[in-house]
């Protein structure tokens, strides 16, 4: 039987996989609502012209979706402690558009990249993205 804290963690951790599965692989804005507090904070946005909160993070997905039309975002690992949820992902996809870095000039987009969420009331209240050593989008795995 798991304990109260461990039932929390894979809580968490569903949280976290709803939101590449549901919100960026099948471009559901509707998520972003129900899965973040409302003074929702990302700590290293790739973009930086849309609001804050929820609705950047429906934004965001939009326009990356929109650059990225097939992108596919896989989730490799999940450990969770906690308030907090650790996820590493592979991203990839055929850029068509631009997203900050990320332009159809530079071939197939595949990265690897760390994400650290912090939780709060079932809900995601902080962000923080680690992407081959920063925040920019690059095609360019040897970095």
């Amino acid at each position: 039987m798991m304990s109260g804290e461990a039932l929390t963690c894979e809580a968490n951790k569903a949280i976290v996989r709803r939101i590449y599965e549901e919100g960026y692989n099948r471009g559901d804005v509707s998520i972003y609502e129900v899965l973040y507090q409302p003074n929702f904070v990302h700590h290293s946005k790739t973009i930086h012209d849309v609001e804050a909160g929820a609705a950047g993070e429906a934004e965001s997905m939009i326009r990356f979706r929109q650059a990225i039309p097939d992108v596919e975002f896989t989730i490799l690992d999940q450990i969770a402690e906690r308030d907090l949820v650790a996820t590493r992902l592979r991203i990839n996809g055929n850029p068509t558009g631009q997203f900050g870095d990320v332009g159809p000039e530079g071939g197939v987009f595949d990265v690897q990249a760390m994400v650290l969420f912090r939780m709060e009331d079932g809900r995601v209240a902080e962000e923080w993205l680690f992407l081959n050593g920063g925040t920019d989008l690059r095609t360019d795995n040897a970095r």
